[in-house]
Parts: C-alpha cells; structure tokens; sequence
C-alpha cells in the first residue's frame, strides 16, 4: 500500500567522485588566476578587477555610462581611456561561475605637436650686391645776380650802401632800373623804409595824426615808425607826410629809434663840423649820439653837416645803412664819407 506522504528530500553526502571533480575545478581556476596575474602583476589591485555586469547591484545610473580605465604606471600616455559598458539593471542572483578575463584596454594615443623652431644663424648673412647709394636732393638756392642800376654807376659814393639795401628789398620803389639817388625823400617814405629795417618792440602810443588817413598807404608805416620812436609829429597834430624832409631830421630819427645818448657834452662832440652852429638846438644832443655810434654820412665833405639841406635818397640809404650796422643787422663798410671821431 502506497504511502500519502511526499517522499522527504534528504540531503546525501557528497561521493569521493564528486569530492575530487570539485577539488580539481578550483585547482584550474587557481592556476588561471596565477597565470594571468603573473603576466600583470598590476592586475592584483583592487580596482583594475573586473567584473561581469551579472554580480552588480541596482544602483542610481549616473547620467554617462562611460568609466575611465586608469593607464599603466610607467606609460607615457596619461590620458585614461573610456570603456562603455552596458547601463546596470536588476539581476536575479545565479550561481559563481569563473570570473572573466579582464578586458583589453583600448589606449587612444595623443598626437604630440611641437612647434616649429626657428633657429637663427650663427653669422648674420651679408648683403651679396651693394645698395646703390642715395643723393639727398639738394635744395634750389635763389640766384640772386647783381643789382644793376643805370643810375648808380661803379665809382658813385653811395653805391655799397644801396646795392645793400636794395638786395635786401628795403628799398624796392625801382623804376626801369633806376635808384634816383639824387631825388629828395620824403617823411613818408622814410617811414616806410624804417619799417623794412627789422621789427622792434613798440614803446610809445599810436598818434592819430589829422593829414594821415586811415586808407593811405603810408599809414601803416607811419603808425610803425612813430610806436618804435623813431618818428614824431609836429606840435600842430600833423605828421605832414609829403614834406621833403632834411637831414637833421634823418639822423635825429635814427638815433631817436636807436635809443641813442652822447658820452660826452654835445658840443664838444659837435666841434667835428665846420657848421655845426646850424644844427637846431632840439637836435644837439641827437646829432652828437649818432655821431659817435657812426651813423652820419657827409659827401662831399665829411666835416660838413648840411643839417638842413633836404636829404637825397643815397643820403638816407648810406645812414639807414650805418643804422642797421649799429644794431649788428649788417656787417659794417667802409667808407670815407662816414664820420670818425
């Protein structure tokens, strides 16, 4: 009579056969594991094992399923490689099998670029032709040929003087290559030709004289010469710029805009000139300074003044002359109509 009862599952101990399959699979599976750790010792740390996908626990997956693979301690390469395995999932527990072979590491070398090297000579390289050799341009220099007037011939008196100041465009009332030298001068002209003598720092006020309009030609020349101290009115408000004006006029001008002052008494200096006794008692002391800064020219006698004869324009060229050559404008020349004391 069969029994109702399940037969019991009693657990049988293992045979000898048995015994001996177990010892010898893990005797395999040691000589695996020292065979293959002997080839790379580096594979007995802990974090180069690897590990089948079967034996992980479900866990958070990070947002890149990529891990980095460490590199060899004495490689060159550092940069890790990535390994991508498959996103971790919920595996029901099996039973041991034989760990797997570690996975071959891909290593992606990285190009070394180095950057040119430019190595200079030892010895600079010499020109083999010559450059060819540069002129400067030399600058066009005014040829100024000589002064030639018809009226002033080679042995006049006066010719250095107005040769002089005709080159130096001081006197520039030319007419067909003629001076006139012997034309009497007027107020106004010498006014214009003190002007031309160079600039001086004006030292007196403007006179608005009543026969010099503002629209005359001369009225800037005027004005000039009399701010400079040159020139000065008359008592009557006048200038009377078309005058003829005399020679003790001229030299009392000059010295006046020179700023001159005798050394000595006046009369003393004056005793130079057989008519001395003609020179107006306002110009004395005038007279005597430019006598002795050398500004006065006699022709045809050097010892006659002639203070009040009307000068000439040779006259007023040859002191206008001695003038700037006081100041240093000019080098000086000589002459034997200039008065020496």
């Amino acid at each position: 009579m069969s029994s109702s009862q399940p037969p019991s599952r009693e657990k049988r101990p293992l045979g000898f056969d048995e015994l001996i399959a177990i010892v010898v699979a893990f005797g395999a599976m040691g000589a695996i594991f020292f065979w293959v750790t002997g080839r790379n010792p580096s594979a007995l740390r802990a974090t180069n094992w690897q590990f089948p996908a079967v034996f992980s626990q479900p866990a958070v997956t990070p947002n890149s399923s990529t891990i980095l693979a460490p590199a060899e301690p004495n490689s060159e390469v550092r940069s890790p490689a990535a390994l991508t395995i498959p996103s971790p999932a919920t595996v029901a527990p099996v039973a041991p099998v034989a760990p797997v072979a570690p996975v071959p590491r891909v290593v992606t070398p990285i190009p070394l670029i180095i950057p040119p090297v430019s190595v200079a000579p030892e010895k600079p390289i010499e020109q083999q032709t010559p450059a060819p050799a540069t002129t400067k341009p030399k600058a066009n220099k005014a040829k100024v040929g000589p002064v030639k007037l018809s009226d002033v011939p080679d042995k006049y008196w006066a010719r250095p003087f107005i040769l002089a100041l005709v080159d130096r465009k001081i006197f520039d009332d030319l007419t067909d290559s003629q001076f006139r030298p012997d034309e009497p001068m007027t107020r106004a002209e010498l006014a214009r030709l003190i002007e031309r003598m160079g600039d001086k720092e004006p030292r007196r006020k403007p006179v608005d004289f009543k026969d010099v309009k503002d629209t005359s030609p001369a009225a800037m020349s005027i004005d000039h010469s009399v701010k400079t101290g040159y020139l000065k009115g008359y008592p009557d408000n006048a200038f009377r710029p078309d005058k003829q004006i005399p020679r003790v006029e001229v030299i009392a001008a000059l010295a006046s805009g020179l700023n001159l002052k005798p050394s000595t008494k006046a009369t003393k200096t004056l005793r130079v000139y057989t008519d001395r006794k003609k020179v107006p008692k306002w110009a004395v002391s005038k007279v005597a300074a430019a006598t002795e800064a050398g500004i006065i020219v006699n022709h045809p006698k050097r010892e006659l003044l002639q203070p009040n004869r009307t000068a000439t324009r040779a006259e007023v060229a040859a002191m206008i002359y001695q003038a700037m050559a006081k100041e240093g404008k000019v080098p000086a020349k000589s002459s034997e109509y200039v008065v020496r004391l």
